[in-house]
């Protein structure tokens, strides 16, 4: 995250904030690397205790004037739920729960593609203060908070809610990079941010995916756990198709729990992107810092970071379109993976990748 919003931000053609969008925040790391690096951040998180720590984090790092959390789990509706099995501990864990009605935590959710607007979140000035970072429905002006109310009630009598939050509040600048991690609900969270996709404002994304049975908790009880696996992988195929498809991403993989099992997969099916060097790997590639601008050292932490590690920044995998499907079917056994999806026609992405390779 931090290589790409770097070269985002020294872009001298941008005309536009430098944006992150930091669905399921938890503690409030990447928020906070986000607004140290320069980004307005945009938090959410449903967890009460969690967003105190995030608020807390904020202010340390001196950067409430480009971090706002909001109090919402992403969902593909307008919803109130219940949460579960939340903690502090080290990982912060909590997710959403349909059949726990006794729940100590409830939470609303929205739509990506509802996020409130720049003007709202930034400029907007209801009587609150101007650092004031954690933003409630209210405190974002009666227009936004009533579409919010109507999203609730239309969702309650079975009508659609994709088109009840008006254009005009709603968040229509470009996101240089969007984070999901949403504790199983991320296919849902994706789908969420439809609109955004549609009107090409998404450069980069990431988010933990998979294994499906991580996905297991999107379906209400009574359904067969064969069923749910069912469901799940064809949503998954679906929703990563129209990625690939229909709004111009490529996809690649980034090191995690199923990082091995990925690359055992390509070398299964014959990938080789060494384009005949001598090297004995033909998978995994190196993604390096390098002077893409020709404008100098900041000398600042991340170059810090860059020179003892050599300049490399993460490894990553491609996964090509060809095999994604296959990929999806196997994904129970590969495990939990974390996937980069890069907008394959912007400019800035080339710059971002230029320095890949085995």
């Amino acid at each position: 995250m931090k290589w790409i919003l770097r070269v985002h931000r020294r872009d001298p053609d941008r005309t536009t904030p430098l944006v992150m969008i930091d669905a399921g925040s938890n503690h409030g790391l990447f928020s906070m690397v986000a607004g140290v690096s320069g980004a307005h951040a945009i938090a959410f998180e449903p967890q009460t205790h969690l967003r105190s720590v995030i608020n807390f984090g904020i202010r340390v790092n001196q950067i409430s004037d480009r971090v706002r959390v909001l109090p919402f789990a992403v969902l593909d509706g307008y919803r109130e739920l219940h949460m579960s099995g939340f903690e502090v501990d080290d990982g912060g864990i909590g997710s959403l729960d349909y059949n726990n009605a006794n729940s100590a935590i409830n939470t609303q959710t929205i739509r990506l593609d509802a996020i409130p607007s720049y003007d709202l979140l930034y400029t907007f000035n209801q009587g609150r203060p101007i650092q004031k970072t954690l933003m409630y429905p209210e405190e974002l002006g009666s227009e936004y908070a009533g579409a919010l109310k109507k999203g609730l009630a239309n969702e309650k009598q079975g009508i659609k809610t994709d088109k009840v939050m008006p254009e005009h509040v709603s968040f229509r600048d470009p996101i240089h990079f969007l984070k999901i991690d949403v504790e199983g609900f991320e296919l849902h969270a994706l789908e969420s941010a439809a609109k955004l996709f549609e009107a090409n404002l998404v450069e980069h994304a990431v988010l933990e995916f998979g294994p499906p049975n991580r996905w297991d908790v999107t379906f209400e009880e009574g359904l067969d756990v064969a069923e749910k696996r069912r469901r799940s992988v064809a949503q998954c195929k679906r929703v990563v198709r129209k990625m690939i498809d229909d709004y111009g991403f490529d996809i690649y993989v980034l090191p995690s729990i199923g990082w091995a099992n990925t690359v055992t997969f390509l070398a299964k099916h014959g990938y080789d992107f060494s384009h005949g060097e001598a090297s004995g790997n033909k998978i995994v590639h190196r993604l390096k810092s390098y002077d893409f601008d020709g404008n100098g050292l900041e000398h600042d932490e991340f170059e810090q970071e860059m020179q003892a590690k050599n300049n490399v920044i993460t490894e990553y995998v491609p996964l090509p379109s060809q095999v994604m499907e296959q990929y999806m079917e196997e994904l129970e056994s590969i495990g939990e993976v974390y996937l980069w999806f890069a907008k394959r026609d912007s400019p800035l992405t080339k710059v971002i990748l230029a320095q890949g390779s085995l």
